[in-house]
């Protein structure tokens, strides 16, 4: 079976030079700057121990630490500079299942096939994980840089859960493209001194520790090892200087290392398979976690099940069903124009921070390169596994051995999942009728010029205002990102914006252009609303039934902006004890508990507001109420120097969690009876 050669691209080459030079730049900055720690060592550790010579002769015991300070300078600073030597990263195993060739020898056959065609070596060894992911590593270390290294595949059960065994195989040939050509292992070498950067400048703990211990010994030890740090700052700031420059090259290498992998891939498995796989990839994760976050909700009721990947797989193809994503063999079939559609953007930003390419850069690569190969193993990638089933719930067993229970736990099948996720899909959302046109927009006051007038109801619900929705929600979404893109110390040269190439000087028009049409948009919306009350009430006034619709329509307006205050309450209260969640100095932690105690109050009287409302009664349950009572009630000092008091703190945080799940609650099931309501009166324009 011939060996695949993907020849790199130009860009590639490009990449690979900027960052071999950077690297070039970087030792000659690193061998100077050892040579000056060398010398700085020597001079002060002869001139160190002749002091200690001279003053034990005199007998000044004092005299030795002075010595050993001096020589603490130079030997402090030359294990900053070799300290990266010693550094092993090693991956944590526990999460992983070896298997071997006699256990999975159709899935191995894959393996071999496939590092013969990369043309690289198979394996040290092969693990299942649960994650929807797969990936080569190995421990590395400063020798990794010279000695040849055997790599490890891992290949996460969620992953092969979610893709058809010739998509697997082009997800797997991409990992190992990674190490198969010599064009690739450049990026192994600027790799590891990108590890050697980021330890000088970033991973210093358990050295600080050493200095600490050694620097208590004698004061004087103290004065030469504070020297020697102003030296090691000095240094940092030098190699800083060059790390901009080394990380963006390195960065932009790594991205054009995926192009080529991508690229490798292709020749193995045919642009389609991979293209395909990349796209569910997401979905696919997303439907993982989707169910891991059931399970952890539900930790307190100690609810698990035998086997996570059926329920996984049902959310993926709900997911699927809601974007209208089609099915082939209960897979998803997600084209760039679906996924552009789910993520809701039309914006694309090159990020000289990110080491991989955008999913519609690689797409859009792949589908360039074009690569024909048939694709002939439609079976899900799962079955490449003897007794697959018993793997998964061996898998499964052992991430619910990961959480502790305080109970016995109870089995959750795959029909009782279904039903309570459809359960609470039902319960959570508003009436199907309006097709999610609620689900972020609003019931709009009536216009008092609207109550007689002739509504077009045929414009109503449209097709062409739901197209205006989804435009509104991807503008929303879009001048977020460019109002976090604006703010930032350093622009990208250009952007992407609906396909089209957007320089780095009109980045500030775009967004003035996207803030005016989102303007336009929100306003043509808002006025549908309007429409859609006046009509309702028109409808519900033939009945003899408009004033108390008008009457319900202002609650719920009235709630509406409750909430409204109420969620700008919960930002400011997160904002407020953002400080507790990080290492704070004492004076600091009193001064912005002082400073909380206003808004304490406003969450106080929040809270009251929302216990006491008649028509919200129903909502609470039992237990919430006398945690939020406690709370309203009591006074709290939550910080006495130097300690927090934690019982005062329990009761605080779970009174803040409490107020922003009712405060959204009462929302919801008011406007969820209001739109309930007032479906009769819109029943010939929804239908």
């Amino acid at each position: 079976m011939p060996t695949i050669i993907a020849p790199p691209s130009k860009t590639f080459k490009d990449a690979a030079i900027a960052a071999t030079i950077s690297i070039i730049v970087f030792i000659g900055i690193y061998i100077l700057l050892l040579i000056l720690a060398l010398g700085l060592t020597a001079i002060l550790g002869v001139a160190g121990l002749s002091f200690m010579i001279l003053m034990v002769s005199r007998i000044h015991i004092w005299g030795a630490f002075i010595g050993i300070g001096l020589m603490s300078i130079g030997v402090v600073v030359l294990i900053f500079l070799i300290k990266f030597i010693f550094i092993r990263n090693t991956t944590n195993l526990d999460r992983y299942t070896e298997i071997t060739r006699n256990e999975q020898p159709q899935l191995f056959a894959l393996l071999d096939e496939i590092v013969q065609k990369v043309g690289t070596s198979f394996p040290k060894k092969v693990y299942l994980s649960a994650e929807v992911n797969a990936s080569v590593f190995y421990d590395s270390s400063f020798l990794s840089m010279f000695l040849p290294i055997k790599k490890n595949l891992q290949i996460g059960l969620g992953l092969m859960n979610s893709l058809t065994q010739d998509e697997l195989k082009a997800v797997l040939a991409h990992e190992f493209g990674h190490f198969s050509q010599k064009s690739m292992k450049i990026g192994s070498y600027v790799y590891y001194t990108n590890q050697v950067i980021q330890n000088l400048l970033f991973q210093n703990d358990a050295f600080g520790s050493l200095l600490d211990q050694w620097a208590n010994i004698h004061w004087f030890i103290k004065l030469g090892v504070r020297v020697a740090i102003y030296i090691i700052i000095g240094i940092q700031k030098v190699l800083q200087f060059f790390y901009k420059l080394i990380n963006v090259n390195y960065l932009k290498l790594s991205r054009e290392m995926e192009f080529h992998a991508d690229a490798i891939a292709a020749h193995v498995a045919g642009s389609e398979a991979l293209a395909n796989a990349l796209l569910r990839i997401d979905l696919a994760n997303s439907a993982y976690y989707t169910v891991l976050n059931f399970y952890e909700k539900n930790i307190s009721k100690a609810k698990i099940t035998n086997n996570i990947y059926p329920q996984q797989s049902w959310i993926m193809k709900s997911i699927a069903e809601i974007n209208d994503v089609p099915l082939n063999r209960d897979l998803p079939q997600v084209t760039l124009e679906k996924f552009d559609k789910i993520i809701q953007s039309k914006l694309i930003i090159e990020d000289q921070w990110a080491t991989h390419p955008s999913m519609t850069e690689r797409v859009q690569h792949l589908q360039k390169l074009n690569i024909p190969i048939q694709q002939t193993h439609q079976d899900l990638a799962i079955n490449l596994l003897q007794n697959p089933q018993s793997i998964l719930q061996h898998q499964t067993e052992q991430l619910f051995a990961m959480v502790q229970y305080d109970r016995i736990t109870e089995i959750v099948s795959y029909e009782q999942f279904v039903e309570i996720i459809q359960e609470e899909k039902k319960h959570n959302s508003y009436a199907p009728e309006y097709k999610g046109y609620f689900d972020w927009r609003h019931p709009a006051p009536i216009e008092e010029s609207l109550k007689n007038a002739n509504i077009d109801q045929e414009s109503l619900f449209s097709p062409e205002i739901f197209e205006k929705l989804e435009e509104i929600t991807i503008l929303n979404n879009d001048i977020t990102k460019l109002q976090q893109l604006i703010i930032l110390p350093e622009l990208p040269d250009f952007i992407e914006y609906d396909n089209k190439r957007v320089p780095q000087t009109e980045i500030n028009n775009l967004l003035e252009q996207l803030q005016d049409a989102m303007e336009t948009g929100t306003k043509a919306l808002f006025e549908h609303e309007q429409m859609v009350s006046a009509l309702s009430f028109q409808h519900a006034t033939a009945k003899g039934q408009g004033q108390q619709y008008e009457t319900e329509l202002l609650l719920l307006l009235e709630t509406q902006q409750l909430h409204e205050q109420n969620y700008e309450l919960v930002q400011k209260i997160y904002g407020a004890l953002q400080f507790a969640q990080v290492n704070t100095p004492f004076k600091e932690i009193s001064r912005h508990f002082e400073e909380f105690l206003s808004i304490e109050k406003y969450l106080k009287v929040a809270l009251q507001n929302l216990l006491e409302v008649e028509r919200w009664q129903a909502y609470w349950e039992e237990e919430d109420r006398v945690s939020c009572q406690t709370f309203i009630e009591g006074t709290f000092v939550y910080f006495t120097n130097p300690e927090y008091d934690r019982k005062a703190l329990d009761i605080l945080f779970s009174a803040i969690q409490i107020f922003e799940k009712m405060e959204w609650k009462v929302f919801f099931e008011d406007k969820s009876a209001f739109l309930k309501g007032q479906l009769p009166w819109l029943e010939k324009v929804l239908k």
